[in-house]
């Protein structure tokens, strides 16, 4: 190891030493890797803790418990154009708004921590979907260590808050416990390295029970106090309220496009626009084609489009054409 390390370092290693748990062992090293001096004397022990991390996030994301096999419940296959996730307090709303957003069953009560384990669904939006998970309570400790690592493979936080409870303080505490595991919250997606999208999440912030009386007062203050860094939504699930908007919101935060695929062959009055393909803004005709299917980039000529991008529709465009949200686009090989 090397002798020029801070302290801190030092201790982020006992705590690895110590971790009895996978997810403490990650959230150890994650630190180590933040804390550890850049320069080419520690090249080769960052080497080793990025793979010793990359196995133990392998680890938890295969991770089985009990007898027969049985899958554990906050190991969740990723799945629609983008993970988002449910976080806060207890009580304050969460399952409600996934039961209502997803259709999914969800145990919804008005006791203290009525969610243990994640639960998913699927959130419809404009051909698309995302996969909405509701949470346990971030400040229940029986279940903090596993659902560290499910917040790591999350694409966007959605924080809800309760208006009826002190939403200022509330927000403010569980940020700080969120920033304390190591997680960096922004409004917007950061176009960073895999790495990284593991602890920078963009981060909406929904304020429930909108319904209750004086709520719309504190949300006015959640507003002045977290609108010039977050996205603040005001809902009710109670009501079904807001839960439109909300969609709009992860779909910006995801930084994403649908671009839709059309066969040659295909007539475009008789095109239907549906099932599209999804990709990260700034993608090209060749990455789309890849998404449909790998061959298909290899072999790609030209591609005709119909969108924005372009300067008109049915124009032809090369490989390396820029596509926009709602695009569509003929391969042609």
């Amino acid at each position: 190891m090397p002798t020029n390390v801070p302290p801190q370092y030092r201790e982020a290693e006992q705590r690895f030493r110590d971790a009895e748990t996978v997810q403490a062992k990650i959230a150890a090293l994650q630190e180590m890797l933040q804390i550890m001096p850049k320069h080419k004397g520690t090249d080769h022990l960052k080497a080793q803790l990025r793979s010793r991390l990359s196995k133990l996030m392998s680890d938890l994301e295969t991770a089985t418990g009990g007898k027969g096999g049985r899958t554990e419940p906050f190991s969740i296959p990723k799945d629609g154009a983008g993970r988002v996730t449910l976080i806060g307090p207890t009580n304050v709303g969460k399952s409600l708004i996934l039961s209502n957003a997803t259709g999914a069953k969800t145990k919804v009560g008005a006791y203290a921590l009525s969610t243990q384990e994640p639960v998913p669904g699927m959130y419809p939006f404009n051909d698309i979907y995302f996969q909405m998970v509701d949470t346990p309570p971030i400040n229940n400790i029986a279940t903090q260590s596993r659902l560290y690592g499910l917040l790591r493979t999350s694409d966007v936080f959605i924080f809800v808050s309760d208006l009826t409870n002190n939403p200022i303080e509330q927000t403010h505490q569980s940020f700080r416990e969120l920033k304390e595991w190591g997680f960096k919250l922004a409004g917007k997606t950061i176009n960073t390295d895999i790495e990284d999208r593991q602890v920078h999440k963009p981060t909406l912030i929904l304020c429930n029970k909108a319904d209750i009386p004086d709520a719309l007062d504190q949300y006015e203050i959640m507003e002045q106090e977290f609108s010039s860094t977050f996205p603040v939504i005001m809902a009710s699930a109670e009501e079904n309220v807001g839960l439109d908007e909300l969609g709009h919101h992860i779909f910006e935060a995801l930084n994403i496009i649908r671009v839709y695929t059309k066969s040659p062959r295909e007539k475009l009055n008789d095109f239907e626009k549906k099932e599209p393909v999804v990709l990260p803004i700034g993608s090209t005709v060749a990455e789309a084609a890849k998404q449909v299917h790998k061959d298909l980039s290899r072999s790609l000529k030209y591609g005709v489009l119909w969108g924005e991008s372009g300067k008109f529709d049915g124009q032809r465009v090369g490989r390396n054409h820029v596509m926009t949200d709602g695009d569509i686009i003929e391969i042609h090989i």
